[in-house]
């Protein structure tokens, strides 16, 4: 199952973070240090300032 949602990227030390919202994590029953996989689609991700 697919899932969509905006996210703000974060730099935390020398990384970079996406927050995951609350209904994303239960729906998909994550945890911290879940490792998850990340499908970027040039023609999908839109950035906006």
């Amino acid at each position: 199952m697919k899932r969509k949602f905006d996210a703000k990227i974060r730099k935390v030390g020398n990384s970079f973070v996406v927050t995951i919202p609350k209904d994303t994590i239960d729906r998909f029953e994550l945890q911290e240090g879940d490792f998850i996989a990340v499908d970027l689609d040039p023609e999908d991700v839109k950035k906006e300032k």
